[in-house]
């Protein structure tokens, strides 16, 4: 028997991993969801600690098995320019829509911890990115030849985590779809954190706190204020 006929087995089962791409992020963000709405009301930590490092895991164990780039999840400096240039005039045009429903709607109430939040949230702003762009992105791209129903495929899925708060969950479908329009464009999480990050803050602050109610998500958004 030639070489190259000798299968390697970790080759194979790769392969075989790798062959419906489409099912990672379902499955990703099924966990997400069972995690919001049936896992953490339990207030069992035996419980959700595990169910969550195993949602942790799914995307890093993506890339891994299918050997996906730095580069290509994103994390890059060589495009930072270009991307901040196209990221920034987005966030720019979604910073005015959100403040000007904001003053429509009574608002802003901005408040001292707000400041703050602009230097912080956009690291929570790059977990998600990296979970939207670098993993569920990327998978439903892989298995979709038109970028756009991509796109729109994985701001669906983003916005469903983030039901039953309806205005949340708009929000992210909007931006979801343009942030990954972006990445298909330039992929890069440093400017998509900054761009998640401060139009959150400014989302948060800016409406009503009963249409937002503290970005609360599952069971919890109707029990807010109770």
């Amino acid at each position: 028997m030639e070489a190259s006929q000798i299968r390697d087995p970790a080759d194979s089962l790769r392969k075989r991993l790798t062959a419906r791409p489409v099912l990672e992020p379902l499955l990703f963000v099924s966990l997400a969801v069972a995690y919001s709405w049936v896992i953490r009301p339990t207030d069992n930590d035996w419980l959700r600690i595990p169910f969550l490092v195993v949602i942790v895991l799914i995307p890093f164990a993506s890339n891994i098995i299918h050997r996906d780039r730095l580069r290509d999840l994103g994390l890059r400096l060589d495009n930072l320019r270009a991307s901040a240039h196209e990221v920034g005039l987005a966030t720019l045009i979604g910073a005015a829509l959100i403040l000007a429903v904001g003053v429509v709607s009574g608002g802003p109430h901005f408040r001292d911890r707000m400041v703050q939040s602009f230097f912080v949230y956009p690291f929570w702003g790059l977990i998600q990115q990296y979970a939207m762009q670098s993993f569920t992105y990327r998978r439903l791209r892989g298995a979709i030849a038109q970028p756009g129903i991509a796109a729109a495929a994985a701001a669906a899925l983003f916005a469903s985590v983030h039901w039953p708060n309806w205005p949340l969950a708009l929000v992210t479908l909007v931006g979801g779809y343009v942030w990954c329009r972006l990445f298909e464009r330039n992929p890069n999480l440093i400017t998509l954190a900054l761009s998640h990050g401060w139009l959150a803050v400014l989302l948060r602050y800016s409406w009503p706190v009963d249409w937002l109610r503290n970005l609360r998500i599952g069971p919890s958004y109707w029990e807010w204020g109770m």
